[in-house]
């Protein structure tokens, strides 16, 4: 005789509704996170609890909720549904397909807050992350598992810097999520067509709540995207989230917490926004081989007003992650792109993971662009510059020209060293800016060309041998004496 399964629910009531809160009594075990029925096909989550009353986040239309409507609950956590499935597809916060396309076909289910890793289960972040951006890659390099804000104020390009980071990971075995929150919906399309005409939704998740999807689902986003992710990092994958805003996020907590007259603190956030963003932050890492050796790293947007790093958000999230990428609104007017302010800017794992090659070619960078903007300033003001500070001048102009870049042009590793290899030389500093221009867009291509096997195995030395130099030499030598026969 086959005994048929059961489930053990508690049964209560709607007492009170309050937008998308709702006032429960009658489940006196009930847990935060855990998921409740409310009746007509509509869901809500535990989001505070006392012995006579449970507040639940409506997740759906609260119209169809009514005072003394029965709910349920189970004794198990909010779960929603992961898979390989989900890669080439937009979805909303429930895991819910909203690119109208078919349905998804689901592995499995993991609960949205989950505990992140233990230390136990954790490894070190030893293996070097390639953005394709330049001036992250040299100055800023980033590592698997490891949690770094992209910070700066809006429209300042903190969105092309993650994008060209997905692009990059084309061929590189990383599973990508791009998790939009609070944002219109041309700035979706515009960013998932990029990814779509340069080939990245093959490996690209799009989780997605918009700036007319409800608080709640802006509000739960970032932690369903971390679940998405750590079932690819389970399986030993590697994987890249990139969360943008945590703003926006920041917001929809804020609103929902004064529904549930949590007292307001800090510029009106309430005092556990610190533990809830710590809780997802802290869900980045990399696992031990005994658990699969998978690793999750978050690039996080945040905005910032007028520059200030010292705004409440801003400041947590900097004190709970591995460093930061900051945007400069002076060098976005300016026309410089990325916008990187490097005196601001700092990675605090990345560079002992960074290849060899490119530490040792970048190593002097920070040092000479900081005397360049240095000079840059006091030649505004005065005319009569030494030769010195002339010939510096002309280093840092070089120095700009190969950091240049523009959106959905991620540079190779290879292209990188060759560039690099170039600026410590001094053979940019006496180049028009036409022709610094040209030979960043064609060095790479000749070297293909004319050196081949010049490029290969480059990115994994583990030392910069002469060899290394012997070739690269010759590549510039055979470059350079090709354009002067063109002018001659």
């Amino acid at each position: 005789m086959k005994i048929s399964p059961f489930t053990i629910k508690e049964t209560g009531k709607v007492r009170e509704i309050k937008e998308i809160i709702v006032t429960v009594e009658g489940l006196p075990s009930c847990l935060n996170g855990q998921l409740i029925e409310l009746g007509r096909r509509t869901k809500g989550i535990v989001m505070s609890f006392s012995e006579a009353e449970a507040l639940v986040l409506v997740l759906g239309d609260e119209s169809k909720i009514r005072i003394g409507q029965p709910v349920s609950s189970k004794s198990e956590p909010f779960k929603i549904p992961v898979g390989k499935g989900f890669i080439g597809r937009i979805v909303n916060a429930l895991g819910e397909p909203c690119d109208g396309g078919s349905v998804i076909e689901t592995d499995t289910y993991f609960p949205v807050f989950n505990e992140p890793p233990g230390i136990t289960d954790r490894a070190p972040v030893e293996e070097f992350l390639a953005t394709g951006v330049k001036v992250v890659d040299a100055l800023i390099p980033l590592g698997k598992g490891q949690r770094q804000l992209i910070i700066g104020d809006r429209m300042t390009g903190k969105t092309i810097i993650a994008v060209d980071t997905i692009l990059n990971q084309k061929n590189e075995d990383t599973i990508c999520i791009y998790c939009c929150i609070g944002k219109p919906y041309s700035a979706l399309m515009k960013t998932a067509t990029l990814l779509k005409q340069k080939g990245a939704w093959d490996y690209t998740i799009f989780s997605v709540a918009l700036d007319n999807a409800s608080t709640a689902e802006q509000y739960l986003l970032p932690f369903t995207a971390a679940t998405m992710g750590e079932y690819f990092m389970q399986k030993g994958k590697n994987v890249l989230v990139v969360f943008d805003d945590i703003t926006k996020h920041a917001w929809s907590y804020r609103q929902l917490s004064l529904l549930l007259e949590r007292p307001p603190g800090r510029e009106a956030y309430p005092g556990d926004i610190f533990y809830l963003h710590t809780q997802l932050m802290e869900r980045a890492g990399r696992l031990n081989e005994a658990k699969g050796g998978g690793s999750m790293t978050f690039l996080t947007i945040v905005d910032t007003l007028q520059g200030d790093l010292t705004g409440y958000i801003p400041s947590n999230l900097i004190s709970m992650s591995d460093g930061q990428i900051c945007m400069s609104s002076s060098l976005f007017g300016e026309g410089f792109r990325p916008a990187v302010d490097i005196g601001l800017s700092v990675s605090i794992i990345g560079g002992r993971v960074q290849p060899v090659v490119l530490r040792e070619l970048s190593s002097a960078l920070r040092r000479e662009y900081a005397q360049y903007r240095e000079l840059l300033r006091l030649s505004r003001l005065r005319a009569d510059l030494s030769e010195e500070a002339k010939t510096k001048l002309k280093r840092g102009e070089a120095i700009m020209s190969v950091l240049e870049q523009y959106r959905g042009e991620p540079v190779s590793l290879e292209e990188e060293i060759i560039l690099f290899y170039a600026l410590r030389k001094g053979v940019l500093d006496d180049l028009t800016a036409e022709e610094k221009i040209r030979f960043r867009q064609d060095i790479f291509a000749f070297a293909r060309e004319v050196k081949p096997g010049i490029l290969k195995g480059v990115a994994g030395k583990k030392e910069f041998t002469p060899e290394i130099k012997q070739g690269l030499d010759a590549l510039l030598d055979e470059y350079f004496k090709g354009e002067k026969q063109k002018t001659s």
